[in-house]
């Protein structure tokens, strides 16, 4: 029986049962309860080398992300994640150190790992959104183990790929459009990160979905992210004055549905993106996107901080695939500041 079994068992995360087992920290007594009664039932082996180590010996898993900034603060929520279990992991002397890469210029990426791992550190938790960068990082002979987050990246080895399935995500984004624009007509598909390997999954994934429905029509369009988007849209409409539907990649969504406001089509038009982000969900209140697609970003960081603790501290095998749960949000349930849905 390990830690993580026992955290699987009691439903609580491995730094709660590391504090129940080693008295450290404040732990809810009916959980030290549970925990304590699992360790009862199925018995525990302290693992040697995180049992003996000492707080001077950090391990320091290397960050590398997106400006936090960007995105309309998607980067942010997952380091959030990935404090949280940094917090947690505190006592057994895990560190991180953070970089950020300018996902818009080339080279950034690769750059700045490259510093990052410079400056020693014992794993690297990665955000692979540029594919070409992110390949030739962790293919240096000095490369540490790696963890993949929101993105997989075909071709590589990292120890654990904690994400969405972008695929399948994209399709079920087509289902969801399906649901809420019966009648047919032409969808468009519009990203900003094409050369990204999940979203052309994604748009691969609604296409897939449409394959076989002929009353549809489906086109893809890529817009720069800090592009004015009108002109393009406009421009569309213009020569399909059937659109009835936009699916947006990622979390840009409430960009695309602002113009589309503005260009007086949201009554012909069902929106469907991606990231429930402050603009997004504020769009959704405001009645300018229909649905997203949510993929925990939390969840993401916070997990792979632990599979990479699972490898370098306690010696385990790291899941090699943790797949993130497609979350749907609707209106209906969405929650306003107030605490209530928007609309009945």
């Amino acid at each position: 029986m390990t830690i993580s079994e026992i955290a699987k068992l009691a439903q609580v995360s491995i730094g709660t049962v590391d504090r129940v087992l080693h008295n450290r920290g404040r732990v809810a007594p009916e959980t030290i309860k549970k925990v304590m009664a699992i360790v009862d039932d199925y018995g525990y082996q302290p693992n040697t080398y995180a049992r003996n180590l000492k707080l001077s010996k950090q391990y320091t898993i290397g960050v590398l992300l997106p400006q936090l900034h960007s995105e309309f603060g998607y980067w942010n929520l997952i380091y959030e994640g990935i404090l949280k279990a940094a917090k947690e992991l505190y006592p057994l002397a895990v560190r991180i150190d953070l970089a950020q890469f300018d996902r818009s210029q080339q080279g950034s990426l690769l750059k700045e790992g490259e510093a990052l791992l410079k400056r020693k550190v014992d794993a690297l938790l990665l955000a692979p959104v540029v594919p070409d960068d992110a390949r030739l990082l962790v293919g240096k002979k000095q490369c540490v183990d790696y963890v993949f987050i929101d993105s997989p990246l075909p071709q590589t080895n990292p120890v654990s790929t904690v994400v969405q399935n972008p695929f399948r995500g994209g399709y079920l984004a087509g289902r969801m459009m399906h649901l809420l624009n019966p009648k047919g007509g032409t969808l468009l598909t519009i990203q900003t990160y094409r050369s990204a390997y999940n979203s052309k999954e994604r748009a691969r994934g609604f296409s897939q979905y449409f394959a076989d429905k002929s009353q549809y029509r489906s086109y893809e369009l890529e817009i720069q992210a800090n592009a004015d988007i009108g002109q393009s849209l406009d421009a569309f409409y213009r020569e399909h004055q059937d659109l009835s539907g936009i699916f947006v990649v990622n979390d840009a969504i409430h960009r695309i549905a602002d113009r589309v406001l503005l260009l007086g089509r949201k009554s012909q038009t069902t929106m469907v993106g991606y990231d429930l982000v402050e603009p997004n969900r504020k769009a959704m209140l405001a009645g300018s996107v229909d649905c997203l697609i949510s993929q925990r970003p939390e969840y993401q960081g916070y997990t792979a901080v632990y599979q990479l603790y699972r490898k370098g501290l306690l010696s385990q095998e790291a899941e090699p695939t943790i797949c993130v749960p497609i979350d749907v949000i609707l209106p209906e349930n969405l929650i306003d500041e107030q605490g209530w849905c928007p609309r009945t």
